[in-house]
């Protein structure tokens, strides 16, 4: 009885480490080819993208740190974990990703307020959609 549940035990500690930074694969990329797909990076490791296009990332699964999606315009939803129990509200943001690109999730905070950015990562240009 011992030996089964020290087995348990020890399946269960695997699985959570298995379970370290993986990728995010959006609807909007499976299937399609590398150069239809973008790569989303995580440099800043306190945000974390919640919502892509109002779908959940299993964000609470596991820690993402890269996201895939598909090529054209996308609403993220992305939350900043101050500590293990306190985070932020869902702050929204319209990219515009081109096909075959990588782009990183950057975050800026100052005194009590942040922000972030979604960014080719070779241009440093910004993926956000200004709206008129």
């Amino acid at each position: 009885m011992l030996a089964n549940l020290q087995k348990i035990g020890a399946l269960f500690a695997a699985s959570l480490a298995l379970t370290g930074c993986i990728h995010y694969e959006h609807d909007s990329a499976k299937g399609k080819p590398a150069e239809q797909v973008v790569t989303i990076q995580q440099f800043d490791k306190s945000l974390t993208i919640v919502k892509i296009d109002g779908e959940q990332t299993l964000y609470w699964l596991s820690r993402q740190s890269e996201y895939r999606v598909g090529a054209g315009v996308h609403t993220l939803q992305v939350r900043k974990f101050i500590t293990a129990q306190t985070n932020t509200a869902l702050v929204p943001l319209t990219v515009e990703l081109a096909p075959g690109r990588t782009y990183g999730l950057y975050g800026f905070s100052s005194l009590n307020q942040w922000s972030y950015d979604i960014r080719d990562i070779e241009t440093g240009q910004s993926a956000s959609v200004v709206k008129p």
